[in-house]
């Protein structure tokens, strides 16, 4: 029996699929070296390599197919429908009120317009790199946005299919929390309990359309500590390596994903202190190989890109870092140590809290009820030596707390607080006591769970009947930023709405037969995100890149003056945009300025509704023939304002 497991580990085929994995992670490497050696750069070894890698892993350890037959079979149980009916209920419940919602496809984060906007700069027609350093410079890690690319080219290049990719993010971290959940207690209760926190916490709720890179390491975090606590159950080398593949990609995903990879390390070196003498026994040194060898295939292109570009990778944190390490040393007000303890406590304990929360500025992260279940979950973890999971609940914390507390940093501990709830909840079902006393402690629990829930649905509720109930998606600058797109793309100017492709150019229109100057007020990147197809930064050069709302009428004048001089016709006419009334003083001085060259042009006024709202434009629009002479008499005015 020995000698044939030990066969069926080292067949043939088996050893041949490791073989080619690694001879992909070897063309990875190579081609990547060879890339930021700039011996070739942009190859497309490095993706190559680096995809099929990670395939012949796992295949060479996927289960037989008679075996996977067995398995899906295996899921017609009273467990599935019991995980389809909690996911249904997170899909149904982030629906609510979604044509009123501040995500209902009418809104978009300003750094997810940058995302986006990045993403079609820099991605779609671009050779592959796992980071693009930008202008911080801060390594921006392209896994999210190669996801994203792939839900545009489904289902089209606009703003609901973002928000479709975002919502499945969350919704894959909801089931495999639950999926953990279920592994560690084996209870309908306790999983359903922590199925109607986490669905229900603001913080999660909202953050689910947010649209940062963050989510996607917590995904993957969450799926990895899954698989290899499985693996690990079960003796599945196939879910070793899926564990190891996917915190590797966690790591690629986004900057928390080092947490992650922290927590691992602390974690083994904690296991290994405590547990030396039975080590060998309990853990097969094959098995952490092959962790860590999963890890390595799936990280591969990002610690090659750290490799030879470690400052820029390390920058934007190091930064974080020696500001924290001076106020440790008594760095003085306001940036202390006082400053960061504040931070701390305004983003956890203080209600409003302004932008040090965005998106949820009047609600907790973690309800103040709640901490009944967080605070005894994190001492009964511990106990029962779920060390990693205490560790990703707080190291997170603590990386945000070296960062200034910002929100967002925060999303990765999310489901590991989530969890520690769970035991406490375990703990309550294992308790033998009276029963008098038992009815008394269920009845607290639960009084304590709707002092937490109750407010928390409410909160999301009025939320979701007002679209401009969080100011961070904006419904205005993307009703902007439509409008104007159609005015650029030659379309007759109307009401703004969603279009299949808006995101991109549109192609079933002919181009229009002029050329356009715009001055927006408050758009900024979603307007350069709508834009991108048809030359954003020649078109918003006409104010600089950015809108007017941050600018003074100097610069705003400086700007429009120097476009203008600076502008080489094409044979088409020219269309000059400010967004606003003209008797509006700020937009009147400088539309004033052009009125001895007025007769080189005709004056328009096009204006849209949207939301019970309508926003007004002042349009010169300036015949090609007349164009060098209109440039000639904007030469000699004057540099600034009178």
């Amino acid at each position: 029996m020995g000698v044939s497991r030990r066969k069926s580990g080292f067949s043939t085929p088996r050893i041949l699929l490791l073989s080619l994995s690694f001879v992909s992670l070897v063309l990875c490497v190579i081609s990547a070296t060879a890339h930021y050696l700039k011996w070739a750069s942009g190859n497309r070894g490095q993706p190559v390599g680096w995809l099929l890698s990670m395939f012949f892993l796992l295949l060479a350890f996927s289960p037989p197919l008679r075996q996977i037959a067995a398995s899906l079979k295996s899921l017609i149980k009273p467990k599935t429908a019991f995980f389809v009916f909690w996911i249904l209920v997170f899909v149904v419940s982030h629906l609510w009120n979604f044509n009123t919602a501040p995500w209902n496809g009418n809104g978009l984060f300003d750094e997810s317009g940058w995302d986006l906007w990045f993403l079609k700069s820099h991605i779609i027609g671009r050779p592959f790199q796992p980071v693009w350093p930008d202008h911080v410079p801060l390594a921006r890690e392209t896994l999210f946005h190669h996801y994203v690319w792939g839900f545009l080219r489904l289902f089209g290049y606009n703003i609901l299919s973002y928000e479709a990719a975002l919502f499945v993010i969350w919704c894959t971290t909801f089931i495999f929390t639950l999926l953990l959940v279920d592994l560690f207690f084996r209870s309908y209760i306790v999983t359903s309990l922590t199925a109607l926190i986490f669905n229900f916490l603001p913080f999660a709720f909202i953050f689910t359309f947010a649209g940062y890179r963050y989510p996607m390491a917590t995904a993957l975090c969450v799926a990895s500590v899954y698989f290899l606590h499985l693996g690990f159950k079960t003796a599945s080398s196939f879910f070793l390596s899926l564990g190891g593949i996917t915190a590797g990609l966690c790591l690629a995903s986004a900057i928390p994903g080092k947490q992650y990879v922290l927590a691992l390390l602390l974690f083994a070196l904690l296991y290994a202190g405590l547990h030396w003498k039975t080590l060998k026994r309990n853990v097969k040194l094959s098995s952490v190989s092959l962790i860590v060898y999963g890890f390595a295939v799936a990280a591969a292109p990002i610690l090659c890109y750290i490799v030879f570009n470690y400052h820029a990778y390390t920058y934007y944190e190091s930064t974080f870092v020696r500001r924290f390490w001076q106020a440790m040393w008594g760095n003085p007000s306001p940036n202390d140590m006082r400053f960061y303890i504040t931070q701390l406590w305004r983003c956890f304990f203080s209600n409003p809290a302004g932008d040090q929360r965005q998106f949820i500025p009047d609600a907790l992260p973690i309800p103040l009820p709640y901490y009944a279940f967080l605070v005894p979950g994190l001492v009964l973890a511990v106990v029962k030596k779920r060390y990693e999971i205490a560790m990703l609940a707080a190291i997170p914390v603590v990386g945000a707390f070296v960062a200034g507390a910002a929100t967002h940093r925060l999303l990765l501990p999310i489901p590991f607080w989530i969890i520690l709830m769970a035991f406490t909840f375990a703990g309550l079902l294992k308790l033998k006591l009276r029963l008098g006393f038992e009815v008394y402690l269920w009845g607290a629990a639960a009084v304590i769970l709707m002092l937490g829930l109750f407010p928390s649905i409410a909160y999301i509720y009025g939320k979701t009947k007002d679209p401009f109930s969080i100011y961070h998606f904006p419904q205005g600058e993307v009703a902007t930023s439509r409008f104007l797109r159609n005015i650029v793309a030659g379309k007759e100017p109307s009401d703004p709405r969603l279009e299949r492709d808006e995101l991109k150019r549109d192609e079933g229109v002919p181009d229009a037969p002029y050329e356009t100057f715009i001055c927006p007020n408050l758009a900024y990147s979603i307007l350069h995100l709508f834009l991108h197809d048809y030359g954003d930064q020649k078109i918003l050069s006409f104010c600089g890149g950015s809108p007017m709302f941050v600018m003074t009428e100097q610069d705003i004048w400086r700007f429009n003056k120097k476009a203008i001089v600076d502008y080489v016709p094409s044979g088409k006419d020219l269309k000059l945009i400010w967004e606003g009334d003209p008797r509006d003083p700020k937009i009147g001085r400088i539309i004033g300025m052009f009125e001895p060259l007025r007769n080189l042009g005709t004056e328009q006024s096009i204006s849209y509704s949207f939301a019970g709202r309508q926003w007004n434009f002042y349009v010169l629009n300036i015949g090609n023939k007349n164009i060098p002479q209109f440039q000639e008499g904007v030469q000699p005015l004057p540099d600034s304002l009178p």
